[in-house]
């Protein structure tokens, strides 16, 4: 897809941003994140309307009749992004690559913070910290911030190795160099970066493939001070790959050109073992940092998906 048709995808995905931004609503939420989203209010009398799990049951039993609490939002919550723009984040199977969808999703929850009143930043990063944008409130910041996005996603970037499966070998040097202009990811640096850029308590929401080394200890001293979300972006063919032939690929992430023999089985499974192995360390480092997983496939809705999340984090 190029930069206009994206461009375009994301105004029209927009529409669902006033919904996505009931997310961070405390009218809805007692809190989407573990409780640290919105601040105890004050304590009334239960009403018919009112939702059982929110019945203070120390003040009901003190007092010899139901109470619920009340919350007001915490309106010093910063929304921030860290958006992996890295080589491998070129790869789709579809009509959307990783990095594509993680710009519409990033998109989306940067308006939606917008909508809240809540101030938006974001770090785009591959092997180094590319651009970042600091915090603030308003419409334009939050078009700057998609922008930021969008920058690394346009058709100007170099073409998807995982696209090429049909180049010719004589090829292979030049998709190579194209992809070593920004290499494999750094997501420990930016996961740094972030913690040090920020000064107070935010919502960080982390959006990669995780296709990188050495960043859950980051991610765990991350989420010890900010309440963090990791955004997955998937894609088929990380377990799938065509099933016949055999083509030059660039590795995108370690630069490396290989032959792939696409027909071999032993190697489909070894490929399909791999991806899934990729997505369970993934899980482990996630729930090791206490981080909820949102995963979003590249052919998935990136707006149902966001509101899903929002949904499944209701107070229980």
């Amino acid at each position: 897809m190029d930069r206009d048709r994206l461009h375009d995808r994301i105004r029209r995905l927009l529409f669902a941003s006033p919904a996505l931004a009931k997310a961070f609503a405390s009218g809805d939420y007692r809190s989407v994140f573990r409780g640290r989203g919105i601040e105890f209010d004050s304590l009334r009398d239960y009403g018919t309307d009112d939702d059982a799990r929110l019945l203070d049951w120390s003040a009901t039993a003190r007092l010899g009749k139901p109470f619920v609490r009340t919350y007001r939002e915490d309106r010093s919550l910063t929304v921030f992004l860290l958006i992996d723009a890295s080589a491998s984040m070129d790869q789709g199977s579809g009509e959307l690559s990783k990095l594509e969808m993680a710009v519409l999703s990033s998109s989306l929850a940067a308006y939606a913070a917008q909508f809240r009143g809540l101030p938006v930043g974001c770090l785009v990063f591959a092997r180094t910290v590319l651009r970042m944008l600091s915090p603030r409130r308003g419409k334009a910041h939050a078009l700057a911030v998609a922008e930021a996005a969008l920058a690394e996603a346009g058709a100007a970037r170099p073409p998807s190795a995982a696209r090429q499966v049909a180049v010719e070998a004589a090829k292979v040097a030049k998709v190579a160099a194209a992809a070593a202009d920004r290499g494999g990811s750094d997501l420990a640096l930016a996961l740094r970066t972030a913690q040090a850029a920020l000064k107070r308590r935010s919502l960080v929401l982390v959006v990669s493939d995780f296709r990188t080394r050495d960043w859950s200890a980051a991610l765990v001293e991350l989420a010890r001070k900010h309440d963090v979300v990791a955004v997955r972006i998937s894609d088929r063919s990380d377990t799938e790959l065509p099933s016949r032939g055999a083509f030059p690929i660039v590795d995108s992430e370690s630069e490396q050109a290989a032959w792939f023999p696409l027909g071999s089985r032993a190697f489909a499974r070894r490929w399909a073992e791999g991806g899934r192995e990729l997505r369970e360390k993934t899980l482990s480092a996630c729930a090791e940092a206490r981080v909820p997983l949102l995963e979003i496939d590249t052919g998935d809705d990136p707006a149902r998906r966001l509101l899903e999340f929002f949904e499944k984090r209701r107070v229980s």
